[in-house]
């Protein structure tokens, strides 16, 4: 006669072995971390931003979430690379502004506090100087040039009075979201963006100058330190400049898609202003900044990112004028179809509110 024990079922109540236990409570915290964060964000009235980065992005939650799950890992294990490689580079880009496919970002403090930026991160870069922009030299150094015949600027010949003065710190900078290369030798595709958005100004009746000196052809991390006497002649050419764009497009990590907004039934490239604090007026720059993104956002809902991203280590040659700001235009995943369009809307808005003031 059996035993009655050998007639009951051995149940096995460890269905998954330790490790997959371990990374099951990890993943779990890491959810509870994220809705802890979300509804934070919430209650302090910051998640529109924050969720329309994450469906633009279209970040797969279910792959995270499906993580360590019995018979997903194996026949899935590409797409959970690449998941994996699009959490760290966008979880990364949302915690702290930083790029990491972009060392200039690691000084970028996009949440402001602390007030000294991002410490703990990538200072063995250059501490003392992030983007080498060297002595400021003095305005008085720096020769007067005809603007009709400068070999730096390309004005309006017909301009009598600029109030737009543009520039390119990073001329190589290009869109490749058709094909092609991120950067290109000499003036990339972000200088011919520059040149629809002085056009777009000067059809819409205010003038404006555009500079085609190369500053990045020779290092590209010292580009500050050359677009500096560019800047500068601007500034000396035409007095009775209101704006200096240094014009540039945004460079996204791995994983992280481009960011477009629909305006007139056509799809154009976001625009992020960026400030550099050291400069002793970088709260009027800031003041600009901020009264020109609530002007277009009644015209133009979406076309510039609301939140300024600051550089708490770097000049970026703003120290020249109450009006100076960096413009990025995109991401090189962007086309050039799209910063183009940008350009001309953006003239728009520039006109429109120059016209204001």
């Amino acid at each position: 006669m059996l035993k009655e024990d050998t007639l009951r079922p051995k149940w096995k109540w460890r269905f998954w072995p330790t490790s997959r236990w371990a990374r099951g409570i990890l993943m779990t915290l890491l959810a509870l971390l994220f809705l802890g964060l979300f509804g934070y964000s919430v209650e302090k009235g910051s998640s529109h931003q924050l969720v329309r980065l994450l469906v633009q992005q279209s970040f797969p939650f279910e792959a995270v979430l499906l993580e360590g799950i019995p018979g997903y890992s194996e026949p899935q294990r590409e797409r959970l690379d690449q998941v994996r490689a699009q959490g760290v580079s966008l979880g990364t880009f949302l915690l702290t502004g930083v790029n990491i496919s972009d060392a200039r970002t690691y000084f970028f403090s996009y949440f402001t506090p602390p007030p000294d930026g991002p410490a703990w991160i990538g200072w063995a870069y250059n501490p003392g100087d992030p983007e080498f922009e060297g002595e400021i030299p003095q305005l008085e150094e720096i020769p007067q040039d005809n603007p009709k015949e400068g070999p730096d600027v390309n004005p309006n010949p017909l301009s009598k009075e600029v109030l737009v003065g543009i520039y390119h710190t990073h001329n190589g900078e290009s869109y490749a979201g058709a094909g092609g290369d991120e950067r290109k030798p000499g003036n990339g595709d972000i200088v011919a963006v520059g040149e629809t958005l002085k056009n777009s100004l000067v059809e819409n009746g205010v003038q404006a100058a555009h500079a085609l000196e190369i500053h990045d052809a020779e290092e590209f991390m010292k580009a500050y330190s050359k677009s500096i006497y560019t800047a500068s002649k601007l500034v000396k050419n035409y007095p009775s400049m209101k704006l200096l764009i240094d014009l540039h497009r945004d460079g996204l990590p791995p994983g992280v898609n481009k960011s477009t907004v629909n305006i007139d039934g056509k799809e154009v490239a976001r625009v992020m202003i960026v400030l550099g604090k050291v400069n002793p007026h970088w709260q009027k720059n800031e003041e600009v900044a901020k009264k020109l993104i609530a002007f277009a956002e009644k015209k133009y809902p979406g076309l510039f990112i609301p939140k300024i991203t600051y550089a708490s280590d770097a000049r970026y040659n703003q120290h020249l004028s109450d009006g100076a700001l960096i413009l990025e235009i995109g991401s090189q995943r962007n086309t050039s179809e799209e910063a183009n369009g940008t350009a001309k809307v953006l003239g728009t808005v520039l006109a429109e509110w120059l016209k204001e003031k």
